[in-house]
């Protein structure tokens, strides 16, 4: 994920990042020494202005500043190369060993589509010259009593990257739609193609669409979800709290219907682009990345679409609304620093939301699936009593 400070650039490739980059690049199998040599040669490349081969603390940021103490054994002020071998083992082990008892596999696997369940991939919820314009949608082939719960999933992948038919973004709506919802995986614009906020409005295209067609697939529009975890879940964040006042619907069909859902499980999510690391924003200088996402070189103006898609931003224009939230976040996340899960939480409890945060002490980015035996449950739990799901809607009765 990327943050709107250029600093923010820089704590990503320091060391805790340089940790979770091994890891995801599959460099674990090196040597241990080697591994470790490398972090340290990262962690001075990025850090070490003076080259004097240790690091002060006033030149270090981000967690690595906030946990500089932790290393300083003999509290120098410094941290020198046997300080810095002592953080690269500490935590090089941690993100191996989470990978290890990783989960995620289990939902990577296509799973076979059940009888029970009709499915129609590459919808498209808007005409136009986009081939990101679709979504799939899943629901039960026995007609329902009364129209029933959707949820809608929407992909991670820093905004980039991601699709619909991966992984999770596959198979969560199959399993989901044997319980009973209606349900839709949406592909939308990625910054390669149109910068934010048009992903945002391609989510509220899609929600409006599943209103449109509400009675077509039996959905109760006034029971409408959203699942999502990374950059999906700043977007599923955002149809919680955006509304047509935020001016973000886009320039889609539609627009007589309402692009805000009844609930939201956004996990490690992005929600305060204003405020990184507890931080405000200073841009002093435009990395190239940050011109790719927010479409603009000009510093006011990225500052100004930065707040505007800032799920934040929105929420404190609310009190008491009547979204329900499911908030999930690990402390230990080095690439969505858990100050976003924190202050998005506190910001939708003091206007008065139904909230509800699980805070997972060590677990990462990936902290839905390092959890899974208790976030699972939890959203599983969170859309039935929040979208009032019957048990005579499962596709199994």
């Amino acid at each position: 994920m990327l943050a709107v400070k250029p600093s923010l650039f820089k704590k990503a490739v320091g060391v805790y990042a340089a940790v979770l980059l091994i890891a995801l690049c599959g460099l674990p199998q090196v040597k241990a020494q080697a591994t470790n040599d490398w972090l340290i040669n990262q962690a001075t490349r990025k850090f070490d202005a003076n080259q004097d081969g240790v690091l002060q603390k006033s030149e270090v940021t981000g967690r690595l500043k906030d946990n500089f103490d932790r290393f300083d054994k003999n509290s120098d002020g410094q941290l020198d190369q046997d300080e810095m071998l002592a953080l690269a083992n500490q935590f090089g082990k941690r993100v191996a060993d989470r990978l290890k008892n990783n989960s995620k596999g289990a939902w990577q696997k296509k799973i076979p589509v059940p009888k029970t369940i009709n499915r129609k991939t590459d919808v498209r919820y808007r005409k136009g010259g986009s081939n990101s314009w679709k979504l799939d949608i899943l629901w039960p082939k026995a007609k329902p009593k009364t129209p029933r719960p959707a949820i809608v999933f929407v992909h991670g992948g820093g905004w980039s990257g991601g699709d619909k038919d991966n992984g999770l973004w596959r198979n969560m709506p199959i399993a989901y739609a044997e319980k009973g919802y209606v349900c839709i995986s949406v592909n939308y614009r990625l910054t390669g193609e149109s910068p934010l906020p048009a992903c945002v409005s391609d989510c509220k295209n899609a929600v409006r669409w599943l209103r449109a067609n509400a009675e077509k697939y039996h959905v109760d529009p006034n029971r409408i979800g959203a699942f999502g975890s990374s950059a999906g879940g700043h977007l599923v964040a955002m149809l919680g709290v955006a509304g047509a006042d935020a001016k973000l619907e886009g320039d889609g069909p539609y627009q007589e219907y309402s692009s805000e859902v009844n609930a939201v499980c956004c996990i490690a999510a992005p929600t305060n682009f204003q405020k990184w690391y507890g931080e405000e924003i200073h841009i002093t200088e435009i990395n190239p990345k940050l011109e790719r996402i927010f479409g603009d070189n000009d510093v006011n103006k990225i500052r100004d679409v930065a707040i505007k898609v800032s799920p934040i931003t929105w929420v404190k224009s609310q009190t008491k609304s009547s979204v329900s939230f499911l908030v999930i976040h690990g402390t230990d996340d080095l690439t969505v620093p858990v100050f976003q899960g924190n202050s998005f939480a506190k910001a939708l409890e003091d206007a008065e939301f139904d909230v509800t945060y699980l805070k997972f002490d060590g677990a990462g980015h990936g902290v839905f699936y390092e959890e899974k035996q208790k976030t699972e449950p939890a959203v599983e739990g969170f859309f039935a009593r929040t979208l009032k799901l019957a048990k005579h809607e499962s596709s199994k009765d």
